[in-house]
């Protein structure tokens, strides 16, 4: 018997590898954001090619990371 899960999304994000870039890294800029990206292609790049393998980094999604960041940003602005 297959499951299929109709939502795919992970706390709100579109899925779990991106919201662990935001609850590890709480990214307030979009410098911040390419810093984060780098740490992580960096590590991963250090690990071993088995360990690869239990690794996601191409599912995460660094335009929602940019989008969630300008949509704070502008509310951020709206409220002043």
């Amino acid at each position: 018997m297959v499951f299929i899960m109709s939502n795919s999304t992970y706390n709100g994000w579109s899925n779990r590898s991106t919201w662990l870039v935001n609850v590890w890294f709480n990214p307030e800029s979009k410098s911040d954001i390419e810093m984060a990206k780098y740490a992580i292609e960096e590590a991963y790049d250090a690990l071993p090619d088995f360990m690869k393998d239990f690794c996601s980094i191409d599912e995460i999604n660094w335009n929602e990371l940019e989008s969630h960041f300008e949509m704070i940003l502008t509310l951020t602005i709206e409220r002043m």
